[in-house]
């Protein structure tokens, strides 16, 4: 991966009227890593080596079917899609631009499969029965993301202050405002806006996932987010509060506050992913030293860097100003998609 400073959050909330919370989300930094079996020295057995950051990991389910159901589904389908990447290695390879066709198959399978295994829990327990979600996962080896997508949780893109929808709900509501039966400004009160026509889960014989393909500048930002957010969150006000709240931390919980205040019907999750250049400096190799007795301890030993670690972020970001999103069925220019002022 090449160099980028990433700074994220999340955040998730019950909401003021929900009892209980099937929202799950996951912000991962994803590195090759190793464990020690027996060494001396600074090596001692079972600690843990792990080198560069590769890439980073973001993801947001909605859960739905019952008090259970909703949480175990979106629970179920985070863990799955964590396994997944975390069990194949070749993943961080096949990221590269080279293979991103083959990766690209590799995540629509992941969410298939995911799928199929809901489909399977909530068939062996009663509890369970009907039970779906949502799931929406931004995958970023630097400069590229790919955000394969199922429901109505949403992916937003910030850049040079301008709030961009990279995603599109799967709902009837969406469905009836594109064929016109529906003004934009009415979707969100509308009766259909809760219901999905695509999802993992939820009784579907199949899903049929959404991927989008884009080139992120220095100073993007990335939300996700479940439809709690953007129920009672105004696209306006979500650009407004990123672009003048920098810590990402801060901005989550001020969007959750605004959910909240706005009627916090639902429950909220937000997840905010900040990408910056760093200050130079050397590659390292991370020394995660665990004992039962003491915290996980993070401890930088210098190595030489490589020409690759070590090119000028100018030439990693070349961007034109027209960069396109791919969303699979052709090419979509990145600011006819949704740009709010």
């Amino acid at each position: 991966m090449k160099t980028i400073e990433v700074r994220s959050a999340g955040i998730t909330d019950t909401g003021k009227l929900r009892m209980d919370n099937q929202d799950h989300f996951l912000v991962v930094e994803l590195s090759r890593g190793m464990k020690v079996l027996s060494g001396a020295g600074r090596f001692e057995a079972q600690a843990r080596l792990a080198g560069a950051p590769k890439g980073h990991l973001f993801i947001v389910a909605d859960g739905m079917g019952g008090h259970r159901g909703g949480s175990e589904a979106s629970s179920f389908a985070v863990e799955y899609c964590a396994n997944a990447i975390l069990n194949n290695v070749s993943w961080m390879d096949k990221s590269e631009a080279s293979n991103e066709d083959e990766f690209v198959e590799d995540l629509k399978l992941m969410l298939e499969n995911a799928h199929r295994a809901v489909e399977v829990q909530s068939q062996n327990n009663l509890d369970c029965a009907g039970m779906g979600t949502t799931l929406t996962l931004a995958y970023v080896t630097w400069p590229r993301m790919i955000v394969v997508h199922a429901g109505d949780t949403r992916c937003y893109l910030l850049r040079k202050g301008k709030l961009q929808l990279v995603t599109r709900d799967h709902t009837v509501a969406n469905e009836m405002m594109q064929k016109g039966q529906l003004a934009p400004e009415e979707m969100e009160r509308s009766q259909w806006s809760n219901v999905l026509v695509n999802a993992l889960g939820a009784g579907a014989s199949s899903v049929t996932p959404d991927i989008y393909k884009l080139d992120l500048h220095r100073d993007d930002a990335i939300l996700l987010c479940s439809d709690g957010l953007n129920k009672h969150v105004s696209d306006l006000q979500i650009k407004q509060t990123l672009n003048h709240v920098h810590n990402p931390q801060s901005a989550c919980e001020m969007l959750v506050s605004m959910a909240k205040q706005g009627g916090g019907t639902d429950n909220i999750t937000v997840v905010l992913a900040q990408f910056f250049a760093p200050q130079p400096q050397r590659n390292r190799l991370q020394l995660i030293l665990s004992r039962p007795s003491e915290e996980l301890l993070l401890q930088d030993l210098e190595m030489t860097a490589s020409e690759l670690d070590t090119q000028s972020m100018e030439a990693d970001t070349q961007c034109s100003e027209g960069n396109d999103i791919d969303d699979g069925d052709g090419q979509a220019n990145l600011k006819d998609t949704c740009d709010f002022t």
